[in-house]
C-alpha cells in the first residue's frame, strides 16, 4: 500500500518537474505554440511605418500591425496581438539579420481586457 503512494507521488512530481521546464523552454510562447507578442504579417497590412533610425519609444495599439525599418533598409511586418501592456524588445520579434539596436516598444492595453 504505501509502495503504492510512494510510486503515485513520484509520477506528480516528475509531471510537475516535466511542466515546468516545458514551461521554462518556450516561456516566449504560449501553449499553442505561437508567441506571446504576436505574429509576423505581410507589409501590405500595415497601417504605419516605424523607422527605428528615429524613434524612441514607439506606442503600438493592441491589434496594430506595423513595419519597421532600419537604417540598413531592413524591414519587417509585426501584428501584436499577443499580450497586452508591455514593453517588447524588438530582438525578441524580428528576423534574424535584422538590426533592431536593443530598440523597444510599448503595446497598449487589449480592448477585451477590462482592467
Amino acid at each position: 500500500m504505501n509502495l503504492i503512494l510512494a510510486l503515485r507521488r513520484i509520477a506528480i512530481l516528475g509531471m510537475g518537474a516535466a511542466s515546468l521546464t516545458a514551461f521554462a523552454a518556450g516561456a516566449e510562447t504560449f501553449m499553442n505554440g505561437q508567441s506571446i507578442y504576436g505574429q509576423p504579417a505581410s507589409a501590405a497590412q500595415a497601417t504605419r511605418v516605424i523607422d527605428l533610425s528615429t524613434a524612441r519609444l514607439p506606442n503600438i495599439d493592441y491589434g496594430e500591425t506595423v513595419k519597421f525599418v532600419n537604417d540598413r533598409n531592413q524591414d519587417f511586418t509585426w501584428t501584436f496581438s499577443g499580450l497586452d501592456r508591455r514593453a517588447v524588445g524588438l530582438t525578441a520579434i524580428a528576423p534574424t539579420g535584422f538590426d533592431a539596436k536593443q530598440k523597444s516598444v510599448y503595446v497598449g492595453r487589449s480592448p477585451a481586457n477590462r482592467r
